[in-house]
């Protein structure tokens, strides 16, 4: 197991950290270029999905041990079946949007009053 040593422990922890920052990052990029007036609703809705969603992983996988007597180590192949078919599904449903062309500003004022 990977958390059986404290090196291995740390070492994990560190790819988990840096692994999370990849996903949300982007993720709030994106939300608050959709609309930058609500971005403070949007962000907080997002991390309250965030949670939910984790609370959710948790719980269920918890239901899962206790009513189908699955060990914790056979949790991984159930997890990722779902993740698929959360992918799937998203990929299927998603609006494919081309990309925004950026307004051109005037770079000096005098171009400004012209």
């Amino acid at each position: 197991m990977v958390t059986a040593a404290l090196v291995s422990t740390l070492v994990w922890a560190a790819i988990w950290g840096a692994t999370v920052g990849v996903i949300v990052v982007p993720q709030q990029h994106r939300l608050i270029a959709l609309s930058p007036a609500a971005a403070l609703v949007l962000l907080g809705l997002n991390s309250s999905a965030i949670y939910i969603g984790v609370a959710l992983g948790g719980g269920l996988g918890g239901l899962a041990q206790e009513w189908l007597a699955l060990a914790p180590a056979t949790l991984g192949l159930p997890a990722a079946g779902i993740t698929i078919l959360a992918l799937l599904y998203h990929l299927t449903t998603v609006r494919r949007r081309p990309p925004a062309v950026p307004l051109s500003t005037p770079s000096t004022p005098d171009k400004a009053r012209a």
